[in-house]
């Protein structure tokens, strides 16, 4: 059964759009809230997502090209539909035939796996599965690129690699009033890195097993291109107002001298080398975060535009302490965190 996706209206004076990417190619499947393309109006950026599982089957609306609000600019066919495929049959087994065509790629009998679909019928979620856990904990690459979910890690070197895209909207709602009381406080406002800091340590610990037989979580922060370095030692213990005091009272210095301090968490600002900062550390830390600068984007949920500001953030799990399984819980708790700042202020 195949799925239209229309071109969305996004306000009320909006009669066409330009679709400026696909982000995903035809043949590639799509989840609920994948991102599949950058859609242009005359007032703003859209991200469209997916509203349905799926395959895409064809794309209608080259990049470039503008179709008026509500024609179709693809097809998307469903994983639930009876559409054909070149994939072998599966005898006396009810199968997808997108489950049907992964399973046949895989080497995989159908008749082995549990169906979680209607009636018992295995989807393409359930291959997928079955293939996750024959592949072992995760898949070693040569490239730091990285799925934007928290659910798979790709694996570079000893570290779970996650690339995460955080939705900082209610921060910035809540952060200005905050801020002001704090310069009346102490003299300075609350940065993005106070959060962050508060966020990352909470996320780690919220699995015993990271602090793999350390006393304490600690961290380094290094910031403004590498020459402010701010040391937070027992983090666990510090609220986001003791951070702030630390941030504020640490000196633009340059690294601290080789081995004399053994963080578990090392965070970085866009503009630093990670692997730079790595070389003065004595042993490799639990985790090391990234991130980079704020950009507004739209995007669509329940059919309405939604004003999100995008925090992009790398995070990198040491493979040594955890498995897969529970680095992941630690990247989808850190995103929560982030996009719900409520919770770090507990």
């Amino acid at each position: 059964m195949a799925i239209t996706i229309e071109m969305p209206r996004l306000s009320d004076s909006m009669h066409e759009g330009i679709v400026l990417r696909w982000v995903k190619k035809i043949g590639e499947f799509v989840e609920v809230g994948d991102h599949l393309a950058d859609i242009e109006t005359d007032k703003a950026h859209v991200e469209l997502q997916a509203c349905e599982d799926g395959t895409l089957m064809e794309i209608l609306v080259p990049e470039g090209g503008s179709a008026a609000v509500g024609a179709p600019i693809a097809l998307l066919q469903s994983e639930f539909g009876a559409a054909s495929c070149d994939c072998p049959p599966c005898p006396g087994v009810k199968c997808s035939p997108l489950a049907a065509r992964l399973a046949a790629e895989a080497g995989l009998n159908p008749g082995s796996l549990t169906g979680t679909g209607p009636r018992g019928k295995i989807m393409a979620a359930d291959v997928r599965a079955a293939i996750r856990s024959a592949d072992g904990p995760a898949r070693r690459v040569q490239t730091p690129l990285a799925p934007r979910d928290t659910r798979h890690a790709t694996r570079v070197d000893n570290f779970y690699l996650y690339s995460l895209e955080a939705n900082m909207a209610y921060l910035a709602a809540i952060s200005t009033p905050i801020a002001v009381q704090c310069e009346k406080l102490i003299g300075g406002r609350y940065s993005l890195f106070d959060y962050v800091v508060r966020a990352a340590v909470k996320a780690c610990l919220s699995e015993p097993e990271w602090l793999a037989g350390s006393p304490a979580a600690e961290l380094l922060m290094v910031l403004d291109k590498g020459e402010k370095y701010v040391f937070i030692e027992n983090a666990s213990d510090k609220t986001i107002y003791n951070i702030a005091m630390e941030r504020l009272a640490a000196r633009a210095e340059g690294p601290p001298p080789a081995g004399s301090i053994t963080p578990n968490i090392l965070l970085c600002d866009s503009r630093v080398n990670v692997e730079a900062q790595r070389s003065v550390l004595p042993e490799m830390p639990h985790s090391i975060i990234s991130i980079g600068g704020t950009s507004p984007k739209t995007g669509i949920e329940a059919g309405r535009p939604v004003s999100k500001l995008i925090l992009p953030v790398t995070l990198y799990v040491n493979a040594n302490i955890l498995p897969e399984s529970k680095a992941s819980k630690i990247a989808a708790e850190f995103k929560t965190l982030l996009e719900n700042p409520v919770l770090l202020l507990l």
